[in-house]
């Protein structure tokens, strides 16, 4: 943490470090899953692996599920938004 920093602009640089890293991070994910970024560091190598999945096709479901209040729950979720001030 920064000297005299208010919580609220550290935490604004934190998600704009977060956010740059990310960025970051998809350039670097591209390059691999493209093959063309070497795969091998002095400190790491880079894998790459294919998994396969089932997902389900909430679309498919007929209304009358969709709209039956007993296959849905309600939950409360928090989220921390910052705004430029």
């Amino acid at each position: 943490m920064l000297k005299n920093l208010h919580p609220a602009d550290e935490l604004a640089m934190v998600r704009a470090d977060i956010e740059r890293l990310k960025s970051r991070e998809a350039f670097l994910r591209r390059g691999f899953l493209g093959d063309t970024l070497p795969r091998s560091g002095d400190e790491a190598v880079v894998e790459v692996a294919v998994f396969r999945s089932r997902r389900f096709l909430r679309d498919k479901l007929p209304n009358d599920i969709l709209e039956n209040e007993a296959y849905w729950v309600n939950q409360r979720i928090e989220h921390v938004r910052v705004r430029p001030r």
